[in-house]
């Protein structure tokens, strides 16, 4: 995983690409039919957090910033963003789902020194997780921070 990241940031520098949109480790994987499984490492949060730890090192190392994505529970594609058809679809989950399944990789990607996180598109708990106080200022920005 640490050599795919290697490979991936010298072929983004090498083409003058300071940011990489990756390392991603939402979403898990947890709905087999998921439009972007392909993107992350797996369903297992502990294999997940090792794959974000070993792309950003790889990347970073090569001078390219990680950008760890998408935080979080970003599971499916259908109907992610507002449209015609009314509100973005929300993933909901409690408190010990969104804590042991999908901060766990993220917590990874930034003890590697990841330069910054994107959040998903979608809702989550019913409030679009760009806006959502508790997973941006709660969990982000006052729980992963302290850990890492």
């Amino acid at each position: 995983m640490y050599r795919y990241g290697e490979a991936l940031g010298q072929e983004y520098r090498g083409k003058g690409i300071n940011i990489a949109l990756l390392p991603v480790a939402g979403p898990l994987g947890r709905v087999a039919r998921g439009g972007r499984n392909w993107e992350g490492f797996g369903a297992d949060p502990y294999l997940s957090g090792a794959g974000m730890h070993a792309v950003t090192t790889g990347l970073q190392d090569q001078g390219v910033m990680a950008q760890a994505k998408h935080f979080l529970l970003n599971e499916q594609e259908y109907r992610r963003n507002p449209g015609s058809a009314g509100e973005a679809i929300s993933t909901n989950a409690d408190d010990r789902t969104i804590h042991e399944l999908y901060v766990f990789p993220f917590m990874d990607s930034l003890k590697a020194g990841a330069a910054s996180v994107m959040c998903s598109y979608q809702r989550v708990n019913n409030s679009y997780g760009c806006q959502n106080s508790k997973l941006m200022n709660g969990i982000l920005k006052t729980e992963v921070s302290i850990v890492v």
